[in-house]
């Protein structure tokens, strides 16, 4: 079992903010490349939604080629996993800096959805 941890009131849509934290747990450590993943039933079960939603995000992680799909035994992290690019110093940084960046926000008054929403402008005023 995977945690995964869906917020049905944040407008992110339930799809990508399972893909997302797919991706986080291999940046994290958590998922290795060769571990198994739960079958699209089990964790469209586990999460309580669609299983067609589930089938949709292991279709797009494995055409990024973060998941092998094999016949017969199930979904697997890819040994050439492009999301274990970011060193384990980096990500350390990373998750640093987001947790000063929530407790700044808490302290600002700015809620979870506004702080997601101004990280998503950023990120789009960036490229």
């Amino acid at each position: 079992m995977i945690k995964v941890e869906l917020n049905k009131a944040n407008r992110i849509p339930i799809y990508l903010q399972i893909e997302e934290q797919i991706r986080l747990l291999i940046h994290n450590g958590s998922l290795k490349p060769g571990d198994a993943m739960p079958t699209v039933r089990e964790l469209a079960v586990q999460l309580r939604i669609n299983a067609n939603t589930v089938a949709r995000v292991y279709r797009d992680l494995q055409g990024a080629g973060i998941l092998e799909l094999r016949r017969g035994i199930g979904s697997f992290i890819s040994h050439t996993c492009p999301d274990q690019s970011v060193s384990d110093q980096k990500f350390t940084s990373i998750r640093t800096l987001a947790q000063e960046l929530v407790g700044l926000a808490k302290e600002s008054g700015l809620g979870s959805v506004e702080l997601q929403q101004l990280i998503q402008q950023s990120w789009k005023e960036d490229k």
